[in-house]
């Protein structure tokens, strides 16, 4: 189960705030939104980067996800911004149940590959293909794995990431450390954070660290599944729908039900 992931909520959007934008996801899954219409289903939702705009639409959004915190800072969003037609529930994302079922269910930014066995994966599917409407569309993304640059990961190695939180008297400078170590057998990289915030005079005042597990997954692994499943695919490389290839970084599936 996606159990294994453990983040500090508190650092999550200032932490992806920088370089998401240009990744085009937010906009690809409005479109789908919007056409799909009310309700829709976001698994992995975290602290809402996705399901909140969607939801200002005017659009039936409901989030689900592992952890209660990343949960609360959407709740708060949510409530900041006075908006009635969120509605979130704490459920791994292949162990869920709802009476109604939707027009758009989507599992944005690889959070599919937290789902660490077949098993797993295959009782995912089953659900979301059990509460979609005949008539709706299931998408996901996972990245392209690159079998060169995983195989190059060191688990000594340290890639640092800078980034500033502001608030209305001091302004403090967060360090993220990441490390990244491969199990190729297995298919799977288990990720190591720390983050360190210091305050506009340099002293350290808070120290925080997370670890989670992916388990990546090839285009044809990918489809063979979906299809097994009783879905469609439509496989691109990118959020713009170009043609999916090795180097595409991205793996996004547009799927109908059989």
């Amino acid at each position: 189960m996606e159990a294994n992931f453990h983040y500090p909520a508190e650092y999550y959007d200032e932490d992806y705030k920088f370089g998401i934008p240009e990744r085009g996801d937010i906009p690809f899954y409005m479109k789908y939104a919007l056409q799909a219409g009310s309700p829709v289903l976001e698994l992995g939702c975290g602290t809402g980067r996705i399901l909140i705009p969607i939801a200002q639409e005017g659009i039936e959004s409901h989030g689900l996800d592992m952890s209660r915190e990343m949960l609360g800072v959407c709740e708060t969003k949510a409530r900041t911004l006075n908006l009635k037609n969120v509605h979130l529930k704490c459920s791994s994302m292949d162990q869920f149940e709802y009476d109604e079922k939707f027009s758009l269910i989507y599992i944005p930014f690889r959070s599919f590959q937290h789902l660490l066995t077949q098993e797993e994966q295959i009782r995912c599917l089953e659900l979301v293909r059990k509460h979609l409407k005949d008539e709706g569309l299931f998408i996901l993304d996972v990245f392209a794995p690159n079998i060169n640059k995983i195989a190059a990961y060191e688990k000594s190695h340290d890639w640092e990431k800078e980034f500033s939180r502001k608030n209305s008297q001091t302004e403090s400078t967060i360090t993220r450390y990441y490390q990244a170590s491969p199990d190729l057998a297995a298919q799977t990289i288990e990720v190591s954070m720390k983050w360190e915030e210091r305050d506009d005079q340099g002293v350290v005042v808070a120290r925080k660290k997370g670890e989670f597990k992916l388990r990546y997954i090839f285009r044809y692994e990918l489809e063979h599944l979906l299809v097994r499943c009783g879905f469609e695919p439509a496989i691109y490389g990118h959020f713009d729908e170009r043609a999916y290839d090795y180097i595409s970084g991205e793996i996004v599936a547009v799927c109908k039900k059989k």
